[in-house]
């Protein structure tokens, strides 16, 4: 390359570092809609430089934010790119320290919206186009549950030939991560039976709801497998009379007092969540909960019943994304970078979001490496940032059709 061309993208990689500290001082935590709206302005003035159509369209009666913004050819088989614009905390006035900005969501993740517009002003430098079908979609509430982000993921990701989170990366020893593998995850629900007794008068008379549900999660957490194997975390449980369980709201003066501790507990509600690589590990973690459920209940002579709830699907490290991993690697080794893959991620986010992740190529992961996340000392590595803003180059230039 040419020292014009060099020097262009030195410049492109320094103005994305700028644009990440402009963006880290606007607050836009969950739920400030004008804090919401001035970054996904801000973000959308730099994409419509390269040509993008940009849209801010309102997500809901609450008028949160959603920004999209699209290349020509999008269509409706888009190269689709996710990220989000809200923060867990509002900002606080960004700092330097040495190799890191300190600021509110410099890592999680307005480094990784940042770090798109400097790969297209990096392609501008080297006067490569981004693909024709490139399409941004920016959610205002992924730090909140998402129920803004998931029916739009699913909307825009349902039939999009690949998809790329921005989230951020992790630092490991001698390299980065991206990530190619989240686990699902599905919640489930205990609710036990038993029979009221006077625990003086007649205790063996009675049936302990709260025994038989405490029996029963720890078999349950038991379940649990180190090593990509799956988890289940008892996460409540409650018992006590049905009057006390069922009415907690208006009952829970019981608690601390001696009123009805001579009572054999006859009802109990335990909460959790069960979390699993794959579909077929899901599908077998539940249905081993469910059996110990009919056979502690037969043991304590206690009712048990078992309910799933909301589910989310897993990523499966070696499915539809897996060639696309490992063109990344090896466009990072070509830079001297050593990508270490994730195949184990266990927070839900954007690709559990599509209604068949196994579908869909799927590259997580691919914003900067940092600390402190949803801290007041969350930081990014600016080395890692300039990094990441070459590689996504590297690879946007790759995808091109």
């Amino acid at each position: 390359m040419s020292e014009a061309t060099l020097a262009a993208i030195d410049g492109a990689v320094a103005s994305a570092g700028e644009l990440l500290g402009e963006l880290c001082a606007i607050s836009s935590e969950s739920g400030n809609v004008a804090g919401l709206r001035r970054v996904a302005e801000r973000l959308g003035a730099e994409l419509e430089r390269h040509g993008l159509a940009v849209a801010i369209e309102v997500a809901d009666d609450t008028a949160q934010p959603l920004l999209l913004a699209a290349s020509e050819e999008a269509g409706d088989q888009p190269l689709l790119l996710l990220g989000h614009l809200d923060t867990v905390l509002p900002a606080s006035i960004p700092r330097h320290d040495g190799e890191r900005l300190v600021a509110t969501g410099a890592l999680d993740m307005k480094g990784g919206l940042a770090m798109l517009v400097g790969a297209l002003d990096v392609l501008a430098a080297r006067d490569e186009a981004p693909p024709g079908d490139l399409l941004l979609l920016a959610v205002p509430d992924e730090e909140v549950g998402g129920e803004i982000a998931q029916p739009a993921v699913r909307r825009w990701g349902e039939r999009a030939r690949a998809v790329l989170v921005l989230e951020p990366g992790e630092g490991r020893a001698g390299g980065e991560t991206i990530v190619a593998g989240r686990r699902g995850l599905t919640e489930w629900t205990l609710t036990a039976t038993g029979r009221a007794a006077h625990s003086g008068l007649a205790y063996w008379q009675g049936r302990s709801a709260l025994t038989a549900a405490a029996d029963w999660s720890l078999r349950a957490a038991a379940l649990s497998r180190a090593d990509g194997g799956p988890t289940v975390n008892v996460a409540r449980l409650l018992a006590g009379s049905a009057g006390f369980v069922d009415a907690l709201a208006t009952q829970h003066d019981l608690l601390g007092s001696s009123r009805q501790r001579n009572v054999v507990p006859d009802r109990a509600l335990a909460e959790g969540e069960a979390r699993y690589l794959s579909s077929a590990a899901g599908r077998e973690v539940v249905a081993a909960l469910a059996a110990l459920a009919r056979e502690v209940g037969a043991a304590h002579e206690v009712e048990l019943a078992f309910a799933t709830g909301t589910a989310w699907p897993p990523v499966d490290p070696g499915g539809a994304g897996s060639a696309l991993v490992a063109r990344l690697v090896a466009l990072a080794a070509a830079r001297g970078l050593r990508l270490e893959i994730e195949t184990d991620r266990g927070g839900i986010s954007f690709p559990n979001y599509l209604s068949d992740p196994s579908r869909v190529p799927v590259l997580d992961g691919l914003g900067p490496v940092g600390g402190g996340m949803h801290t007041r000392e969350e930081w990014v590595d600016l080395g890692s940032f300039r990094r990441r803003v070459l590689l996504l180059a590297d690879l946007l230039a790759e995808l091109r059709r």
